[in-house]
C-alpha cells in the first residue's frame, strides 16, 4: 500500500491499531508506577501526623569493636487530630557519600535509598496527643530482610520510614526521620586511618535564654520571669547533663579534654548564683511566688566549678548579646559593656577566662563592629567562612580588615560542614538558629556531626584546624551528650581526628604538622593581607530590630545618669557600679541572640528591664507629708524632705514648676545620703495671695527624673511686693494731705483779724467770721429776704442799697 500524499508513514489498519494502543497504555502505566515516588496524601498528613523522636542509636560510630546489630530506640508522637492504627517501621539506607555535595544532599534529607529492611509493627494504635515507645534492631552487614548490607567503610544516609492506617482503606507514610551513620570499619575488622588526622577544637556552649527580671539589690529581691531554668539545671536537665557528661566522660587532662573549650554566658552564671541565694518568680497575674530551684542551682554551680578546672573557658557577650546589632544601632558603649563579663565568670568559677576570644552570633561580624572591638581585649574571632572574603577550601586562620589599620584581629574559621551537620536548622550559618534546638533532633544531629567529622577526615580534607561548633542552645539529653563525646573519643582513638587546644594570641610556634598554631601574625601569615568582612543579608534580617534597640538605648541613658549622680558612702562602702551594672545587664537581655528573628520577645524584655530601672530610680524620692501648705508672708520656706533607699549617696537638683507671681530659689546641686533622708527648705517669694499648686521634681544633673513628681497645694495669705508698695504709698499720701489741712487751720486761728494774704486765707477767714452762713455751691439757689437769687450771684457789699429804686444801685 502506497502512502497518501502528506503522510510520512503508511496507515496502520484498524484491526492492528486497537491492540497496539492497549499495549502502549500498559507500558506507560507500568513506567509511571515504577518512576513515580509514593507520596502520602496531603489530607492524610494533616489529619493524623506522627513525629519521631529518636533518643538512641547504638553504636553511634561503627568500628572494629562494635557489635553486629544496630539498635534504634525512641518514641512516636501523634500530633494530629485523628488516631493512627497499625504503625509499622522499617530502616532504609543509601550508598556511602563520595563527594561533599552528596553529603550535603543527604543532610538535607534528599538522599535516595537502595537497601530496605522489612516492616516491623511498632504500635497498634496511637490516639491524638498520645505517644508510644519503639525499638528497632537490624543487622549491620546482613543482606536479609533484617539487614542493612554494609559492605565497606563510609558515611551512610539512613531513613526511618513509618507507615500507618489513617482510616479504613487509607494507609500511607505517616512519619520519616533522616540521619547519617559513620562507619570507620565493618564490625570485627580494623579501621584504616587516614594519612593525616584532622586537628579539631570542640566548643561546648553553656547558654540559655534570659530568665532574670530583677537582680537582687539591697532591699530588692531576685525576681525571675519563670522557673523553667530550675528544671534545666536539675539532674536530667539540658545544662546539668552537659556539665555532668563532660566531667565524667572527658577529664580535663585527657587528650580529648585538651581540645575542648567551654563557652559560658555570664548571664547564666549570674542567674544561677541569684537562684542559689533564694529568689521569687513573677506569675502571669503579676503575683510573686517563691522559686523552687535554689538547691538545683547551687548544686549545678558547684559541679561546674569542679568541671572547669584546668580547661579552656571562653566568655560570651553578656546574655549572648547581638554585638553586631548593638554596633549598627550606634551603641558602642553597650557593646563594650557586654564584653566585660569575663571577669565575672572568673570570679564565680575560679578559672581563667579567655577574654581575647569572641564568638559572635552566627559567626558573623560587620566592619563597624570589628572596628569597635579595637578598644576591647578581643584579638581572636570565631567566624563562619561565609562572613569573610577568604579563599574557599581552607580553614587556616586569617587576619581581618577593620576600619582601624592598627587593629587586625585573627579570624579562626568554623568548619561549615560540621557546624551545619550539628545544626538541626540546616542550610543556615554556623551556629544556625540561635534559639533552642527542636526537641527530638538531638540524636540525629549528633550522628550527623560525627559523620561529617569522619567525612572531613577521609574525603573532604582541608588545611587548618576544624572548629567543631554546635548550636548555641543545643538541646541534648544525657544519653545524647554521652554519645557525642563517646563518638569524638572513638574518632580520636581510630586516628581520624586529633584534638588540639585553641591557640593563645601570643603563641608563635608551629605544630607537628607544620601549620601555624598561634593566633598572632604568625598564625594568620605575616605577608598575607587582611581579608574583608562580608556580613550576610540573612544575618541582617534576623538581627534585633533598631526600634527595640532605640528603646534600650533610652533606658541605658537613664542608667548612665544614675551612675554619674551616685557616690560611694564610706560607711556602707558600696560601689555605685554594683547598683547600675545589674540594670545595664538587664537591658542586654533585650538584645540577646535568643531573640534574633523574634522582635516581640526582644521588645518584651526591654520593657521588663525598663520597669526595673524605673523601680531603682524611684528609690530616690520626695517623702510623703501633708501637701497643703499655708504661707503667711511674702518670703517663706517650703519644707521638702528627700528619701534615698539606695546604698549609695545620690546628687540631684530640685526642679519646681510654679504659677506666675511665685518664685522658688534654686538650691543648686544637692545630695542625699545612702539609705537616709534629708530635709530642704527652698526660699519662696510670693507676689500675690490666693491658692495655687506647685510641682516638685527631683532630677539628676543630666535631667533624668528620680522618683515621682509631687504636687503641693499652697494657700498664701501674704501680700506681695507690688501690692504692699501701693498700699504704703497710698497711706503716706493720705497722711500728708491730712497734715497739710490741719496746719492751714492752725495758722488761720493764730493770725486772728489779720487780713488774709491770699484768696484761700480770705475765704477761710470769711468762713470763720460767719460759720452759720449757708455754703454755696454752683448751680444751686439759696433763699433771701427779697426772694431767691442765684447762688453764684454776687451779694452786694455791706452798706450798699439793695432796693430797686435806690440811686446807689445805679
Amino acid at each position: 500500500m502506497s502512502p497518501r500524499p502528506g503522510n510520512a508513514f503508511p496507515r496502520i489498519p484498524a484491526r492492528v491499531r486497537t491492540p497496539l494502543r492497549t499495549a502502549l497504555v500498559l507500558v506507560v502505566g507500568a513506567l509511571l508506577t515504577v518512576l513515580t515516588p509514593v507520596v502520602p496524601q496531603a489530607g492524610a498528613q494533616s489529619d493524623g501526623r506522627i513525629s519521631i523522636d529518636v533518643s538512641s542509636v547504638t553504636p553511634e560510630v561503627v568500628r572494629e569493636g562494635s557489635g553486629k546489630t544496630l539498635r534504634i530506640s525512641g518514641a512516636l508522637y501523634n500530633t494530629g487530630g485523628r488516631p493512627v492504627s497499625d504503625l509499622q517501621m522499617r530502616l532504609e539506607r543509601g550508598e556511602p557519600r563520595a563527594t561533599r555535595a552528596s553529603l550535603v544532599t543527604a543532610l538535607r534529607a534528599n538522599a535516595t535509598t537502595s537497601t530496605r529492611t522489612h516492616f516491623t509493627t511498632v504500635a497498634q494504635r496511637i490516639g491524638p496527643g498520645q505517644r508510644s515507645r519503639f525499638e528497632l534492631r537490624v543487622e549491620l552487614t546482613g543482606n536479609g530482610p533484617d539487614g542493612l548490607g554494609l559492605d565497606r567503610p563510609g558515611v551512610y544516609p539512613l531513613l526511618l520510614n513509618v507507615n500507618g492506617d489513617l482510616a479504613p482503606g487509607r494507609r500511607a507514610r505517616v512519619a520519616t526521620e533522616h540521619f547519617m551513620l559513620p562507619v570507620l570499619s565493618l564490625p570485627g575488622r580494623s579501621a584504616a586511618p587516614p594519612e593525616r588526622s584532622t586537628r579539631i577544637t570542640t566548643l561546648i556552649p553553656l547558654v540559655d535564654r534570659p530568665h532574670l527580671a530583677q537582680e537582687q539589690l539591697p532591699g530588692r529581691p531576685t525576681i525571675l520571669t519563670d522557673d523553667r531554668l530550675a528544671t534545666t539545671l536539675a539532674p536530667g536537665g539540658r545544662l546539668f547533663e552537659l556539665v555532668r557528661s563532660l566531667s565524667e566522660k572527658v577529664p580535663a587532662d585527657s587528650e580529648l579534654g585538651e581540645g575542648i573549650c567551654l563557652v559560658i554566658d555570664p548571664d547564666l552564671i549570674v542567674t544561677a548564683r541569684a537562684m542559689a541565694r533564694g529568689y521569687q518568680v513573677r506569675g502571669e497575674d503579676d503575683e510573686l511566688v517563691a522559686g523552687g530551684g535554689a538547691e538545683a542551682a547551687k548544686r549545678w554551680l558547684d559541679e561546674l566549678r569542679k568541671t572547669v578546672r584546668g580547661r579552656c573557658v571562653i566568655a560570651l557577650p553578656y546574655s549572648d548579646a547581638d554585638v553586631v546589632a548593638l554596633a549598627r544601632a550606634g551603641l558602642p558603649d553597650l557593646l563594650r559593656g557586654a564584653l566585660d563579663g569575663g571577669a565575672l565568670v572568673e570570679r564565680e568559677l575560679g578559672v581563667r577566662v579567655r577574654e581575647d576570644v569572641l564568638w559572635p552570633a552566627d559567626g558573623a561580624l560587620d566592619g563597624a563592629t570589628a572596628s569597635h572591638l579595637a578598644d576591647t581585649p578581643v584579638r581572636t574571632v570565631l567566624m563562619h567562612p561565609e562572613s569573610l572574603a577568604a579563599p574557599a577550601g581552607s580553614l587556616e586562620p586569617v587576619r581581618v580588615r577593620t576600619g582601624d589599620r592598627n587593629y587586625t584581629p585573627t579570624a579562626r574559621l568554623v568548619d561549615p560542614l560540621v557546624a551545619d551537620s550539628l545544626n538541626p536548622a540546616r542550610g543556615q550559618q554556623a551556629g544556625g538558629s540561635t534559639g533552642l534546638t527542636p526537641v527530638g533532633d538531638g540524636t540525629p544531629s549528633v550522628l550527623n556531626g560525627l559523620s561529617a567529622l569522619a567525612f572531613r577526615s577521609t574525603v573532604a580534607t582541608v588545611d587548618g584546624t576544624t572548629l567543631v561548633v554546635p548550636p548555641r542552645r543545643w538541646d541534648l539529653d544525657g544519653d545524647e551528650v554521652d554519645g557525642f563525646l563517646e563518638g569524638l573519643k572513638a574518632l580520636d582513638e581510630a586516628g581520624f581526628v586529633r584534638p588540639v587546644p585553641l591557640p593563645e594570641e601570643s603563641a608563635a610556634g608551629r605544630d607537628e604538622g607544620g601549620s601555624p598554631s598561634g593566633t598572632s601574625a604568625s598564625a594568620a601569615g605575616d605577608s598575607a593581607s587582611p581579608v574583608a568582612l562580608t556580613y550576610p543579608q540573612s544575618g541582617a534580617r534576623r538581627e534585633i530590630p533598631r526600634s527595640v534597640l532605640d528603646d534600650l538605648a533610652a533606658q541605658n541613658y537613664r542608667v548612665g545618669q544614675l551612675f554619674g549622680a551616685s557616690e560611694r558612702e564610706p560607711a556602707l562602702n558600696v560601689d555605685p557600679a554594683s547598683v547600675t551594672t545589674p540594670l545595664r545587664n538587664g537591658l542586654l537581655h533585650g538584645a540577646s541572640s535568643a531573640w534574633r528573628g523574634n522582635e516581640r520577645a526582644a521588645s518584651r524584655w526591654v520593657e521588663i528591664a525598663a520597669r526595673t530601672v524605673e523601680g531603682v530610680l524611684n528609690g530616690v524620692h520626695i517623702a510623703d507629708f501633708d501637701w497643703q501648705i499655708t504661707l503667711t508672708s511674702s518670703n517663706s520656706k517650703i519644707p521638702i524632705t528627700v528619701r534615698n533607699d539606695l546604698p549609695v549617696n545620690v546628687r540631684f537638683r530640685l526642679h519646681v514648676d510654679t504659677p506666675p507671681g511665685v518664685r522658688v530659689d534654686d538650691l543648686g546641686v544637692l545630695r542625699v545620703p545612702a539609705n537616709g533622708s534629708r530635709p530642704f527648705l527652698p526660699e519662696t517669694t510670693v507676689e500675690r495671695s490666693g491658692k495655687f499648686t506647685v510641682d516638685v521634681t527631683l532630677r539628676t544633673e543630666g535631667g533624668t527624673k528620680l522618683g515621682q513628681t509631687r504636687r503641693m497645694r499652697v494657700d498664701s495669705n501674704a501680700y506681695g511686693t507690688v501690692p504692699l508698695i501701693l498700699t504704703v504709698t497710698g497711706a503716706a499720701l493720705l497722711v500728708l494731705l491730712s497734715a497739710r489741712r490741719i496746719v492751714r487751720r492752725f495758722r488761720a486761728r493764730g493770725d486772728g483779724g489779720t487780713a488774709p494774704s491770699t484768696p484761700e486765707e480770705s475765704e477761710a477767714t470769711a468762713e470763720q467770721a460767719n460759720p452759720t452762713a449757708p455754703e454755696a455751691s454752683p448751680g444751686r439757689e439759696i433763699p433771701g429776704e427779697d426772694g431767691p437769687r442765684a447762688a453764684d450771684e454776687e451779694a452786694p457789699p455791706a452798706g450798699e442799697p439793695t432796693a430797686d429804686g435806690d440811686p446807689r444801685r445805679d
